[in-house]
């Protein structure tokens, strides 16, 4: 037996000996670049990709698995384009924890990684392929959680890793690039420490970035949890809307994805930034507990501390909040109050306090009872004081927050207007997706109500708003208009135009309802004022406005087109005054009367010069009992006589103390690139008829017009038989120059050579005609006429001038 045992052991150790040669001879002899091609292959077979591996593969088997490659590129799939690039790639796995599925890694040390990763309109990307996993084998019937692959990496060096994104459907662009990534070692359940550089450069949207420092790392990929521990991170950059962010991180930070848990212990984040033109400098926020466990019901809170402190508008800007503790465990809540103060320094001055009473409540629903806040403030020559109180109802689980019995207090005092006083009652609802609220209250004693809702998941905002007013004063709002302007016609501003930016339209979409009794704004005053309006990407169709006004009524409707900046108004006015009218809209004085106003007009543009080129439409009038400021027709045409026998035009700027009365006018005017003609103008009065034709340009705010004023009948009171002679005359009257200035030319000259025409009579001008041929060597143009015979013979009247008969036709008029 013993024999038997001996040559057994001696054969087991000649066939030890024997594959320990081979596997030494295998090892040795292994070419792995001899494999290049199969790799190559298997890629452009199974992925439709190129790959190409410029330096030597390196690699060991046993008892690690070691591989080094250089030089590594793959292309886009089915396109000759470079997806992805490596300088370096050194990794060692050990070989016998696999067949456990165990992953365990001795080193990762890449450098000079560059890809690209794309997303199309679709949500089609670029590396789809190679996420694709082989189908499961129906036979193998193991569970899916012992098919995790295990893994423990002892270290990973990462440097010069660059990702190139390009994402059609968040229109992200740009680039994140890991500079140096350093940890110790990687494995479910154990804390490694990590130190860090990593910059972002978008494109859009325009961040530029960097994040820096170093942190102990724990991970639990069964569980989906993270821990930080012994942070030490900067962030800093322009992170929209904030410029030159700068954000420390220190202290411990726990997130478990699968239970939804949070733990935050000891952390400090020290902020400085820029948002529009506020700033912030060395704030601070402190907190030494945070503890969210929603399976257990418990919530925790302890120390929180927000410090704040900066400028806005360059005026010095504190916040400071204290919430020393809260505590809800299931139905059970216990906690302090709450407590803070703000304050702005510089011409907007403001001085806040804030406080609550003891949270009460459950794990679900943390009730803040009696938050209130009072304030005082300034912005010359207005003061302002308020309080505002309402009880918080935070809804754990539903992420929701609620402002019950709400109640705020508003009162402005200013010198130059009536002091205003707004109470507002009510309560508002607002989840991370939704926000609704239900209001009412008084201004000045005048009722209000709104409700609405305000969807904030959908893209671009749904908003739908209804609102209701007895009196809505806007110009309680507004600043009291500068004092010490000189009077008189305004110049053309020589500075830039107003820019007019419809781009915030784009960002809400919904309905919006606003009705008032009585509504003012600027020198308009409307009664029974409706505002109807739907809003869609970027497009509002108010489909009524409404109200009475200028002692009538108005109905219309608007478009704005914000993606081409572009307006389009449609309104009819009935009955209006139209003195009042222009006088609140235009500031123009020029025109009186009571009747019908329409108006159908276009335009587009970047600013208000812009606006008032590009207007283009129709518009047209039609009034009764009223008058033309500037000038009196009627009484210079009673002071003809005169004029004629000056034989001069005349020009004056018209006189507001001037009018020419009207029974009725009508007119229509085509607007074309910012100018409106007319050439149908129909004036008629006691005994004038008045027609017209020119243009107004209202980019350039000038007229030049010309008006036909034509005597109809005469009676004694207004120049009896003086005025007989100009029966059916027509007096051309040009109005040129700015609107705010007109100048009225009223052209005698013409005047006196239709009554010249009038009073030679047809005998005259056909022998004016038959002089003039006779000078120029032509035959009459009309044989002379001889006497019936048996006629008796008158002797021929002496040759006088047609200077001569016109004095004699004229007398009455010339003296």
């Amino acid at each position: 037996m013993a024999s038997w045992l001996r040559k057994l052991l001696i054969a087991l150790g000649l066939l030890v000996a024997v594959m320990a040669a081979t596997l030494t001879w295998l090892v040795a002899t292994f070419d792995p670049n001899a494999y290049k091609g199969l790799a190559i292959d298997w890629m452009k077979d199974k992925r439709d990709r190129t790959l190409v591996i410029g330096g030597p593969i390196k690699l060991s088997v046993f008892p690690r698995l070691e591989v080094e490659l250089s030089g590594v590129r793959v292309s886009e799939k089915g396109r000759p384009d470079t997806f992805a690039e490596l300088d370096h790639l050194a990794l060692a796995v050990r070989v016998l924890p696999l067949l456990s599925k165990r992953l365990e890694v001795d080193r990762v040390d890449a450098r000079g990684l560059r890809a690209t990763l794309r997303r199309d309109a679709s949500g089609r990307t670029n590396i789809d392929d190679l996420l694709e996993t082989p189908p499961e084998d129906p036979k193998d019937s193991t569970p899916a959680t012992s098919k995790r692959l295990q893994f423990d990496v002892s270290s990973v060096s990462l440097s010069a890793l660059q990702l190139t994104v390009q994402d059609a459907i968040t229109g992200l662009k740009g680039s994140v690039q890991l500079d140096r990534l350093k940890t110790g070692r990687l494995a479910d359940g154990a804390e490694s420490p990590v130190e860090l550089d990593a910059s972002v450069a978008l494109q859009s949207p325009p961040v530029q970035g960097k994040l820096s420092g170093k942190t102990r790392l724990s991970l639990n990929l069964g569980a989906g949890a993270v821990t930080l521990r012994d942070m030490n991170l900067l962030l800093s950059g322009d992170l929209p809307p904030v410029r030159g962010l700068t954000l420390g991180i220190e202290g411990r930070l726990a997130i478990d994805t699968t239970a939804g848990t949070a733990l935050a212990e000891d952390l400090d984040l020290r902020v400085s930034g820029t948002i529009g033109t506020t700033s912030l400098n060395d704030s601070r926020v402190m907190l030494k507990r945070f503890a969210l466990d929603p399976a257990q019901r418990s919530l925790a809170l302890s120390q929180l501390k927000v410090t704040l402190a900066g400028t806005q508008d360059s005026h010095p800007l504190k916040l400071s909040l204290d919430w020393p503790q809260l505590d809800a465990r299931g139905d059970k809540l216990s906690g302090s109050a709450l407590s803070g103060q703000m304050s702005l320094e510089g011409p907007l001055a403001l001085k806040a306090d804030f406080k609550s009473a003891s949270p009460t409540g459950t794990f679900e629903q943390i009730k803040v009872p009696g938050l209130t806040a009072t304030f005082k403030g300034r912005q010359e020559p207005r003061q302002l004081e308020g309080s505002v109180r309402t009880d918080v109802l935070l809804n754990v689980s539903g992420k929701a927050l609620r402002l019950d019995a709400l109640s705020a207090r508003l009162q402005v005092q200013e010198p130059s207007l009536q002091p205003l006083a707004i109470a507002l009652n009510g309560h508002v609802a607002a989840t991370p997706t939704d926000a609704q609220w239900t209001l009412g209250g008084d201004i000045n004693t005048n009722a209000f109500s709104t409700e609405g809702r305000l969807k904030l998941n959908s893209k671009p905002i749904n908003l739908n708003l209804t609102a209701q007013f007895k009196s809505l004063d806007l110009n309680r709002l507004l600043p009291p208009p500068k004092t010490g302007a000189a009077a008189g016609p305004s110049a053309p501003s020589q500075g830039p135009a107003a820019a007019i930016d419809l781009s915030p339209l784009r960002a809400l979409q919904g309905r919006v309802s606003v009705k008032a009794t009585q509504f003012a704004y600027l020198k308009c005053r409307v009664a029974d004022a409706t505002f109807e309006a739907t809003l869609n990407e970027g497009l509002l169709q108010a489909s009524r406005i409404a109200g009475k006004v200028w002692g009538g009524s108005i109905e219309g409707s608007a478009r704005v087109d914000a993606p081409r900046n572009r307006v389009a108004v449609k309104a009819v006015a009935q009955g209006v005054n139209v003195n009042a009218l222009l006088k609140d809209v235009a500031d123009k004085d020029v025109l009186e009367g009571t009747g019908r106003v329409a108006i159908d007009v276009h335009t587009s543009g970047r600013d208000v010069a812009e606006f008032k080129s590009r207007l283009d439409g129709t518009a047209s009038l039609q009034l009764r009992d009223g008058a033309i400021k500037g000038v009196n027709l009627a009484k210079t045409v009673r002071e003809a006589r005169s004029a004629l026998a000056l034989r001069k035009d005349t020009q004056q700027a018209g006189v507001k103390t001037e009018q020419t009365d009207f029974s009725e006018l009508s007119a229509s005017f085509t607007v074309a690139d910012g100018v409106a003609r007319s050439n149908d103008l129909d004036v008629k009065s006691p005994f004038l008829r008045i027609g017209g034709d020119g243009s107004i340009d209202i980019a350039r705010s000038s007229i030049d017009y010309t008006l036909r004023a034509t005597v109809a009948s005469t009676s004694k009171g207004q120049g009896g038989a003086e005025l007989d002679a100009l029966r059916g005359l027509t007096i051309p009257v040009r109005l040129t120059g700015p609107l705010d200035a007109v100048q009225w030319k009223i052209v005698w000259s013409a005047l006196a050579v239709a009554a010249l025409k009038s009073e030679l009579g047809t005998q005259v001008q056909d022998q004016l005609k038959d002089k003039l041929r006779e000078r120029l060597g032509l035959p009459p143009a009309s044989p002379p006429t001889t006497p019936p015979v048996g006629a008796a013979s008158t002797p021929p009247a002496p040759d006088r001038s047609p200077r001569d008969q016109l004095k004699d036709r004229l007398r009455g008029l010339i003296k």
